[in-house]
């Protein structure tokens, strides 16, 4: 088996015919690292953490953290409603608010971490993650610019070839 990839991503593979990326920390940096090339290159003095927020994106998997926090037994119940009523609130438009910003409403009030795992340690034990990494300006940004830097992934080809 040849793998010829070009990609900032892990591979998993289930030793069988299927290969599975995986977006870790090195793909975090790997980014920032190029970002920070472009920004040098074009003779900006700011640096990739001056403009973007780069992390991994877990919102595809934030819906099986929820359901499985919830289920448990051992989390004190005030912290369950919490949680419960967090995921439960709507926006400006009156749609509820996405996972992404419930979890990151309970990380700033200090219950992921404390009372219950993060998304990094729940995903641990997960055999094939889904993950990809998410630019963020940290600034005014139109919807269509962070569209094209979140699209980021898609500039690396991956191919697995069996011989």
């Amino acid at each position: 088996m040849i793998f010829k990839l070009q990609s900032l991503n892990d591979v998993v593979t289930n030793s069988s015919m299927e290969v599975y990326q995986e977006a870790t920390q090195y793909t975090v940096d790997a980014v920032k690292d190029i970002i920070n090339v472009i920004l040098k290159i074009s003779g900006s003095d700011k640096s990739c953490d001056d403009l973007f927020t780069v992390s991994i994106n877990y919102e595809d998997m934030l819906e099986s953290y929820f359901e499985d926090i919830l289920d448990k037994s051992d989390i004190d119940e005030i912290h369950l409603d919490t949680i419960e009523e967090i995921r439960c609130r709507k926006d400006n438009t009156g749609h509820f608010i996405s996972d992404s910003e419930a979890y990151a409403k309970l990380v700033k009030i200090g219950l992921v971490g404390n009372m219950i795992p993060t998304i990094e340690e729940y995903t641990r034990d997960w055999r094939y993650p889904t993950t990809e990494v998410s630019i963020i300006p940290k600034g005014e940004a139109e919807h269509s610019d962070i569209a094209i830097l979140n699209k980021i992934n898609d500039l690396f080809c991956v191919k697995a070839c069996y011989n």
